[in-house]
């Protein structure tokens, strides 16, 4: 297999480097310091797996994931984030635009080639050590989208998008007073008295993602 190092530090991607080639599997390792550099460079030589760090000058990790993902090439690499920023939500953030693994930047050469080998064999890979903060936010996330009415919902979406009370109740064809009650009620739920809070709220618990919303 083929690997591209993207750090903007050239010591670390030096050090990835000289990790990476004992694995008798990588037959090519090449490093840049920007997204865009790399980028510019595809022509017919395809890396099968980009290990990236999620803050880049020009262009973050995740803008580089969705851009991959967005190119017509002959095959798309597999995208791996090796980052010191590890809460959950950024996490998510990246499986849902098409990351295949997550690692943090404590993570061990061992574990860094276990996750290398796995990700290679079409599975996905998060650091051992960020699983179990992981595991509890998708069930505290549940108990919260459990709590919500399919109506509740909609309603969120189209606040959490710029809706006013009047826009949403035109999009959903319900009173104005209707949508105000369910308005009310999410935030209940969700224990916040404004509806900036409940958007950040909604943001914060993976339950709206300004990136992939259609109605923006």
């Amino acid at each position: 297999m083929n690997i591209v190092i993207i750090d903007d530090h050239q010591i670390v991607a030096d050090a990835l480097k000289v990790v990476l080639q004992t694995n008798a599997a990588i037959k090519e390792i090449r490093t840049f310091l920007t997204a865009k550099a790399f980028l510019d460079s595809i022509g017919n030589w395809l890396p099968d797996i980009v290990i990236a760090d999620l803050s880049l000058p020009g262009m973050t990790g995740m803008e580089l994931i969705e851009t991959i993902q967005k190119r017509p090439l002959p095959h798309h690499p597999r995208v791996v984030i090796l980052s010191s920023t590890t809460d959950v939500q950024t996490i998510k953030q990246a499986i849902r635009l098409g990351a295949s693994g997550y690692l943090s930047k404590g993570v061990s050469v061992a574990e860094l080639q276990e996750a290398i080998d796995a990700i290679h064999n079409g599975e996905q890979y998060i650091s051992k050590s960020l699983r179990n903060s992981l595991i509890n936010s998708v069930f505290v996330d549940e108990q919260v989208v459990l709590h919500l009415s399919p109506r509740e919902k909609e309603v969120l979406a189209l606040i959490c998008s710029g809706h006013t009370i009047k826009e949403a109740a035109s999009v959903l064809k319900l009173s104005t007073h209707t949508i105000q009650g369910y308005h009310k009620n999410i935030m209940k739920k969700f224990k916040v008295s404004r509806t900036a809070d409940l958007i950040v709220f909604a943001i914060q618990k993976g339950l709206y993602n300004p990136s992939l919303d259609p109605n923006r």
